[in-house]
């Protein structure tokens, strides 16, 4: 039987003692410490009630657990999904192909009520990563669900990909970070993620000239849909925020491709796609164009977050959240 080299045992068994040294009891005691001494130097309040002295008091973070504890699917009202062949890549009969044709499935944490939107938006705009232990509990509960309902049946040689939706170069530079990479990382680290799946940032964002040139060869350059990509990439702001259906589509819209490499890995296997909020589903839909391209299976989405759609309006907003005004 074949034994792995020298170099990739050494490598494991370094990496090995390093998450020991780092998640074992001292170190937890450490950086305990260490955050009450911070607590002293600069003051943190609440993101919710403003205690002081804490990311999270103990009240607001058992409301940001209920409103996450319970995930649910998602894909209705999300017009922008792509639409798919849900019984692909199961063991169902293909007599049930057809009934189960639809939006790409969706599994959401907590709906995007006032809790969970204020801690999110706090993470990942204000630079409060010190709440992200509750964030990768809730995006793990909503994993974990998502490859119990949307994974394949029976057992597989290779893993499934979890596939994150890539940060844009200029907002990782102003943050600092990648926010839905760093609860992710937490997570594989810990070994908290699903058995049988893998971390793979195998989707990357392209650059705007890459993107104009793709749209002028794909629509022409003298035709109107042409000029309008033009004027929407290269003027721009990037963000999704505020946007319409139409707007986010166009917007997202071959932004994206697959990394160095990852044509090897992705043909054939299986991937659920990880995004942080759940809007119209154009973002998620485009890494699910650049995911197709390559003859890999979309098994569905998972999100930490989920706005009401028309089609959920009805629904009663999850524990710990308020109607919107």
């Amino acid at each position: 039987m074949p034994t792995a080299p020298s170099s990739t045992r050494s490598a494991s068994s370094i990496a090995g003692r390093l998450d020991r040294l780092f998640f074992g009891r001292t170190a937890r005691m450490l950086r305990g410490a260490a955050n009450a001494f911070a607590f002293l130097l600069l003051p943190s309040s609440c993101l919710l009630c403003g205690a002081w002295n804490t990311s999270l008091c103990r009240s607001c973070a058992t409301t940001f657990r209920r409103a996450t504890s319970c995930p649910f699917r998602a894909e209705d009202g999300a017009e922008a999904l792509p639409d798919v062949d849900r019984a692909a890549g199961t063991s169902r009969s293909p007599a049930d192909h057809d009934a189960d044709y639809g939006p790409l499935p969706v599994i959401a944490a907590g709906r995007y009520g006032s809790a969970v939107s204020r801690v999110l938006l706090a993470y990942k705009n204000h630079g409060r990563v010190d709440v992200a232990a509750p964030i990768a509990a809730a995006l793990a509960g909503a994993l974990h669900m998502a490859c119990t309902e949307l994974g394949p049946s029976g057992t597989r040689a290779s893993p499934v990909l979890l596939v994150p939706v890539p940060t844009r170069s200029s907002s990782r530079r102003r943050r600092g970070y990648d926010p839905l990479m760093v609860l992710l990382t937490r997570l594989d680290r810990m070994q908290f993620l699903p058995a049988g799946t893998v971390l793979a940032p195998v989707v990357r964002q392209v650059s705007a000239v890459h993107r104009i040139r793709a749209m002028l060869a794909r629509s022409g350059a003298t035709r109107p849909t042409g000029l309008r990509a033009w004027r929407s990439i290269s003027g721009g702001n990037g963000g999704q925020k505020g946007l319409g259906r139409r707007s986010r589509r166009t917007n997202v819209l071959l932004s994206m491709a697959p990394t160095t490499g990852a044509h090897r890995r992705l043909a054939g296997a299986q991937c659920i796609i990880v995004d942080d909020v759940l809007t119209t589903g154009a973002t998620i839909g485009e890494v699910h164009r650049v995911l197709r391209g390559e003859a890999a299976t979309v098994l569905g989405a998972v999100v930490i977050a989920a706005t009401a759609g028309p089609a959920s309006a009805a629904v009663p907003p999850a524990p710990g959240t308020r109607a919107a005004g």
